[in-house]
């Protein structure tokens, strides 16, 4: 699924390895009867289209975790994840933003899925809704984790 780079940032590179897995924080809110929401892939206002994740071949779902709850001071339910395979398959791209110069403090090895190009909230909901449905199918990578 690459793209023209001429819509990336400077620092900012497209993860092309197809199984790469992309760990994702579960916020508790978003768990209900034991089952996570679309919400852990759909963007919020404040995301401006990119939904956070982080590259598992540079740290694990613990670091991830830790980082996410510990340094960042974020509730996390656990880790789940989708591999770059799985997000081309919904017409979506994963960027390493890790590089970007803009005075914005990052997680290590940051990385986000790129909405950008969805405008209609109803195509935003549908692939964080197949994304959420891949992710779950791998179960917890870490946790869950009571709270």
């Amino acid at each position: 699924m690459a793209t023209d780079d001429s819509s990336l940032r400077p620092g900012e590179i497209e993860i092309t390895n197809q199984e790469e897995k992309l760990w994702r924080q579960v916020n508790p809110s978003w768990v209900h009867d034991g089952r996570v929401s679309s919400q852990l892939f759909r963007p919020t206002p404040k995301d401006t289209g990119e939904v956070s994740v982080t590259r598992a071949s540079l740290v694990t779902p613990e670091v991830a975790y830790g980082h996410h709850t510990g340094v960042l001071g974020y509730a996390s339910a656990g880790v789940y994840y989708v591999d770059v395979a799985e997000v081309h398959e919904v017409e979506l791209r994963a960027i390493d933003d890790t590089q970007v110069d803009d005075g914005d403090e990052r997680p290590p090895a940051h990385a986000y899925i790129d909405f950008k190009s969805v405008q209609s909230k109803g195509d935003q909901q549908r692939r964080a809704s197949k994304l959420r449905d891949k992710a779950e199918k791998h179960g917890w990578q870490y946790g869950p984790v009571e709270n």
